[in-house]
Formats: structure tokens, sequence, C-alpha cells
């Protein structure tokens, strides 16, 4: 019986040792399960600029813009216009999504409908021609943003002068107008977050090839090209590094009744750690202003292997552990009562 008594003591004393180092070592289980704190234009031998033009035009009113169009082959080429609205890309880039059909218009927005057709030119090898682009604005059109897309492509393509040009065969120009009156300006920070692979997380395993993402939504009537700040800071709050969004010319806009993001590499993530990262932005006339926090950690592969064995042994010593214990116990129990 003493000898069962020894061993008791000694099982006893071993779940003690293992479940008081799991205990040590549980704030690296803590961090690990800690969750987030809250363009010259080429092709078909043509080149065409500018690629973007933004106007603002009265209702009522008329203004003509203008497209340069460059011939750059050898051979002398006859050209036709095709104007078509665009919207915004379903894939949140920011891309246009042009409105190919000669005869479909924008659900709304719709620029086509208020631009003069352009007559076809010829250009010799070299030229260059400074095409005028007629835009009337009716009397009774509402305010908010407009938006249309102005294409050239050689007169001889083999679906003929009135039918529709892939974007692979033609240039083209787009044209966003702002026409005052009701504007409705509301903009909206959908999301926020860090992104490798454009996968959302609050965990990397590095500090490479991070992106922070901001994601807009703009819910107005006007295209809007919110522009900011995003700070990284330590976890003592020291700010590491600070980057500029949508800070190019001309700026990046985001069409009304539509989501883009934008991705800003984030250099300066080296070591392991949690990191906070701020995002200051601010868009519209009167100078609104957007704010947004999330907080991220680096975790080396090897630590979160760390952690989660920690974690099984931490459930093992509380969980399964005394089970065993017990279960020892009742056994020697039973064989001390038969002898």
């Amino acid at each position: 019986m003493g000898k069962h008594k020894h061993k008791l003591v000694f099982t006893k004393k071993l779940a003690i040792a293992v479940t008081a180092v799991a205990v040590l070592l549980l704030p690296a289980a803590n961090l690990l399960a800690a969750g987030p704190i809250t363009r010259g234009s080429g092709g078909n031998g043509l080149r065409v600029s500018p690629v973007r033009t933004d106007a603002v035009i009265q209702p009522g009113k008329s203004q003509t813009v203008t497209v340069n169009v460059t011939n750059v082959t050898s051979a002398t080429s006859t050209l036709k216009a095709i104007i078509n609205d665009f919207t915004a890309s379903p894939d949140e880039s920011g891309n246009p999504a042009i409105i190919l059909n000669p005869d479909q218009y924008a659900a709304s927005h719709s620029l086509k409908r208020y631009i003069s057709p352009i007559s076809s030119f010829t250009l010799a090898p070299g030229e260059q021609r400074a095409v005028p682009v007629e835009i009337k604005i009716p009397a009774n059109a509402a305010g908010g943003g407009y938006f249309g897309a102005v294409r050239f492509a050689p007169l001889s393509t083999p679906n003929g002068p009135n039918q529709n040009v892939s974007l692979a065969g033609s240039v083209g120009s787009l044209i966003l107008v702002k026409v005052p009156g009701d504007l409705k300006e509301l903009v909206l920070i959908k999301s926020f977050d860090v992104r490798r692979d454009n996968r959302a997380s609050s965990i990397f395993t590095s500090g490479k090839n991070l992106n922070a993402t901001v994601r807009f939504e703009n819910r107005g009537n006007v295209q809007e090209a919110p522009f900011g700040k995003i700070l990284i800071k330590n976890r003592s709050g020291k700010t590491l590094s600070t980057y500029e969004v949508n800070s190019a010319f001309p700026p990046g806009n985001v069409l009304p009744d539509s989501v883009r993001k934008f991705n800003v590499p984030l250099k300066e993530i080296k070591s392991f750690g949690q990191y906070k990262m701020e995002g200051n932005f601010g868009y519209g006339t009167g100078g609104q202003l957007l704010s947004a926090k999330t907080t991220f950690y680096v975790i080396p592969a090897w630590m979160i292997w760390v952690a989660t064995t920690i974690i099984v042994l931490v459930l093992f010593a509380i969980f399964i552990l005394p089970r065993l214990i017990r279960a020892y116990n009742q056994r020697v129990l039973r064989n001390a009562r038969r002898k």
C-alpha cells in the first residue's frame, strides 16, 4: 500500500508541474488569440491624350473638350469615333467597365446621350489631330455626375463603321462631368484592413508583401476622389511610417453607387510584434473627414506553433490529465482492495 501512495503523490506532483509551466507561458497563447481592435493611351497604331478629362458644366450649357489623337504607324488611317457610357468595374479596381453595345446607355449617370456625334477623319503617318468633343447638358438635367468615353478606331474594321468595336481594337479617353445642382456627397469607409494576396487578416507570419487596403463606398450622386494618409504605429503608439492614399494626379475617382479599393504597400513591417494602423481621409467640396483604425500582428510561424502547443498542453492539463489521474488512482485502489 505504501508503494501505491508513493506513486499517487508522484503523479500529482507531475500534474502540478505541467500546469505551472503552461501558466507561465500562457501570455503567448493570449497574444495568439487576440483579434483586431476595431495614363497616354496607345493601341492599334493610335495614341490618345489625355486619357481622362474632368469638366463642370451648368445645366442648359455646352462645353467642348479636346482629345488629341496621333497616328503612330507608317500608313495613312481613316478613323471613326465611338461614344460609350461606362460604369464602375465590379472588381473595385477603379477601371471603367465600358458599355460596348452601341444601342445601350448606362442606367444612370449617362453622358453618352449628351455628347454630339463626331465625324470620321483621316490621319497621315505621324499626324496628330485635336478632336473637339462637344457636350450639351440640357436645362432640366439633374445635378450630379455623368460619365462617358470617346474611343477611336480605324474605319475599315471588319464590323463596319457603325458596329461595335472591341476595346483591343481602339484607343479612348474618359470624360467625367459634374453638373451643379442638388449634389449629394456621401462617402463611407466600407472596410479598412491589412491584406496579403488580397486576403484580409489580423495575424501574419511575416511582414513581407503586406498591403493596407481601404475600400470607399460612394452613396452620393457625384464622383468623389477621397485622399488621405495611413499611419503605422507600434504597440506604444510611436509612428513608424506614413503612406499617402490617392495622391497621384489626376486622383482616382469613386463613382456613385460603387465601391473602390485603394491598396498601399507596407514596406516598414519587418519584425515581430503588434502594429496599429490608422487612416485619416478627406473628400468632397466641404472637406468632409473620415477615419478608421485597426490592429494587426506579425508572429513568426515557429512562434505560432509553440503557442499552439502551449494551448494544447494547457487544455490537456486542465481537462484530460485530471481524468487520467482519477482513473489511475481508482485502478490503484481497486487493486489494493483485491489484495
